[in-house]
């Protein structure tokens, strides 16, 4: 007769608790100027006092985080020369493997916020007429559909029309 053994309580090993990630990397996007800049950053905590010596506040971006720290709750940018559309966090890139640590484990992963937003600059150089305008007939006889570069002129007005469309869904 065999006896049924009582089923295997589950090891319990508490897990040490993860610290609260702030994004240690802040990127801004100009979806306009197609610009990539690296922002100087400033946190301010809840319970302290917004810093005075933040003056030029046209050139600030309010980043509000979660009680966890990992979730944006809001993005606010000061500046009436950007505006912000978009933004996620996402993991750092890493480079090779953990094994050249020593560790052997995979090396800890930061956070990445990425700020995507809109300039009120012109933009490079779209709209400018090129360096050497063809004469009226070598634009002639190229095909119908970049006659004049209305593909660009298309393509550009589709790419700011989907910006304006995220700046005025956003407020």
């Amino acid at each position: 007769m065999q006896q049924a053994q009582p089923p295997l309580a589950k090891a319990q090993s508490p897990l040490p608790p993860q610290p609260s990630t702030i994004p240690q990397f802040v990127v801004l996007h100009d979806k306009l100027q197609q610009s990539w800049k690296h922002p100087f950053v400033h946190y301010v905590f809840e319970d302290e006092p917004f810093p005075p010596h933040i003056v030029p506040k046209d050139h600030c971006i309010i980043v509000e985080f979660a009680q966890d720290g990992e979730t944006v709750k809001q993005v606010h940018s000061q500046s009436h020369n950007f505006q912000v559309t978009n933004y996620k966090i996402s993991s750092t890139p890493t480079f090779g493997s953990g094994k050249e640590s020593g560790g052997g484990g995979a090396p800890a992963a930061s956070l990445m916020l990425t700020i995507e937003g809109m300039s009120a600059g012109k933009p490079p150089d779209t709209l400018a007429l090129s360096p050497n305008p063809f004469s009226y007939r070598e634009e002639m006889d190229q095909t119908s559909t970049n006659m004049f570069g209305l593909d660009e002129l298309l393509s550009d007005f589709k790419r700011r029309n989907e910006l304006l469309r995220q700046i005025l869904g956003s407020t």
